[in-house]
């Protein structure tokens, strides 16, 4: 599954567009639900997030541009330490080691995705819109009333971003892969900007810097202004960041069958997994993770697995635990239903759509093993679930 593929779709039938992240964040679309591509027509695309590029975020702005605070994007626990904090580094790595806060008009969200090499959290920034929760054409209609459409004549582009914040661990992240970096100090700590034009007009910047001995943070934005956020903008973040203890990354299932070879690699805890997870994080998922044969490198990374397209990984599958109101790839009830590389089916009351994606990789009788053996737990109460390293087979 890529990020271009996270678009609208006009019907529950048709396969999705394709469209750079750049082109959705960038301009405004159409407001409706979120939706998954169907089993119709062979080569559909998988488990497609349907995030409404139309969506504003009035924790931030209340309509008046002034800054309050944002919601996290999943309740994590996790909360903010004293400077004299030391960073944790559990052996399980599927674990949230910060937790949210804000930074002058930067809010980052609690982490959502957790891998075997780094975790990331959402980032807001206010004054600019975040599409990461789709809004219904009620909604969208409420908010911009009779003035003039998205993109149409005389319409002002929204001044929109996505950005996300990757904490990695010692050794996973290799600055000098960031080609045309600046070298610079921020907050006394060894630091690397780079920014540039990225697809459909959208300006991206990133900035690297040393929160820890060998250990990278790194902020990334796109956004549809050149100069905002700035440079400077970019660097107030880096004081923000502080250790927490850290909290097992939590799951709504767990997994009696996964197989031979697979090891989990990414997880996504009140989001799917991945940068897909991040792009959609306020649209009220409940969970996902990526399985890998052979698992990917955990060192030497410029960026997150699949990159900023979420690509999918070589010789993985993905699990997607989402509001059936959220997808339309189910046969409605609890009978597995497999078609295009993917399974599907429903929890027993109807409100809960479980998935398995391959790509084809997998026979549709493995696919629909895993999903047997995938156990829900109470998705409306997270104190049920299950630690992510306990939850999954390895």
């Amino acid at each position: 599954m890529r990020l271009h593929e996270v678009v609208d779709l006009a019907t529950s039938d048709a396969p999705p567009d394709r469209n750079t992240i750049d082109d959705i964040v960038g301009r405004g679309r159409k407001a409706q639900r979120r939706r998954r591509a169907g089993f119709a027509g062979a080569g559909a695309a998988l488990a497609v997030v349907a995030v409404s590029a139309a969506v504003t975020l009035p924790s931030i702005f209340g309509g008046t541009g002034r800054s309050t605070a944002i919601d996290a994007a999943a309740p994590s626990g996790v909360t903010q330490e004293a400077d004299t904090a030391r960073w944790d580094y559990p052996v399980d790595p599927f674990q949230f080691t910060f937790g949210a806060f804000d930074v002058g008009r930067w809010h980052v969200a609690a982490p959502v995705v957790a891998s075997t090499a780094y975790q990331i959290a959402p980032v807001y920034l206010d004054g600019r819109t975040t599409n990461d929760k789709a809004v219904t054409q009620a909604e969208e209609t409420a908010r911009i009333g009779d003035g003039p459409k998205k993109g149409g004549p005389g319409a002002t582009p929204e001044p929109t971003i996505y950005a996300y914040l990757v904490l990695y661990r010692p050794g996973a992240f290799n600055p000098a892969g960031l080609a045309g970096a600046t070298k610079l100090t921020v907050d006394g700590k060894e630091a690397y900007q780079v920014g540039g034009p990225g697809h459909g007009g959208m300006t991206r910047r990133t900035l690297a810097w040393s929160y820890d001995s060998d250990a990278w943070a790194v902020l990334s934005t796109h956004s549809n202004s050149e100069e905002d956020p700035s440079d400077a903008e970019l660097q107030k973040i880096v004081a923000g960041l502080k250790p927490a203890k850290a909290t097992p990354a939590k799951l709504p299932f767990t997994l009696d069958y996964v197989p031979a070879g697979y090891k989990p690699v990414e997880i996504g805890s009140h989001a799917m997994s991945g940068l897909n997870g991040i792009a959609a994080a306020r649209n009220g998922d409940y969970g996902g993770a990526i399985f890998a044969n052979p698992a990917p490198a955990t060192t030497g990374l410029v960026e997150p697995y699949g990159g900023v397209d979420g690509r999918s990984l070589p010789g993985s599958f993905q699990i997607f635990v989402v509001p059936s109101k959220n997808s339309n790839q189910t046969t409605g009830n609890t009978t597995i239903k497999c078609s295009n590389g993917f399974c599907t089916h429903r929890s027993r009351d109807g409100r809960t759509s479980i998935q398995v994606a391959s790509d084809g990789r997998l026979s549709d009788a493995e696919m629909t093993r895993i999903l047997q053996g995938l156990k829900l737990r109470n998705v409306k109460d997270d104190s049920t679930w299950a630690d992510a390293a306990t939850a999954l087979v390895r």
